[in-house]
């Protein structure tokens, strides 16, 4: 059985993580965020077609 808090002491959080806020730019960011948005939509669309057949 797995041993949630045996687990929790090995977490070793990804240094890349920590310091993407530091390394995006806002233009960055708000580019990533239209790119998410427009997956979102385009996945949104694509269900409703599907659903309508």
């Amino acid at each position: 059985m797995l041993n949630f808090q045996e687990e929790l002491k090995k977490y070793q959080p990804l240094t890349e993580l920590n310091h993407i806020e530091e390394e995006l730019h806002a233009s960055q960011i708000q580019d990533l965020l239209d790119l998410l948005q427009y997956i979102a939509t385009k996945d949104t669309k694509q269900k409703r077609t599907d659903h309508s057949e």
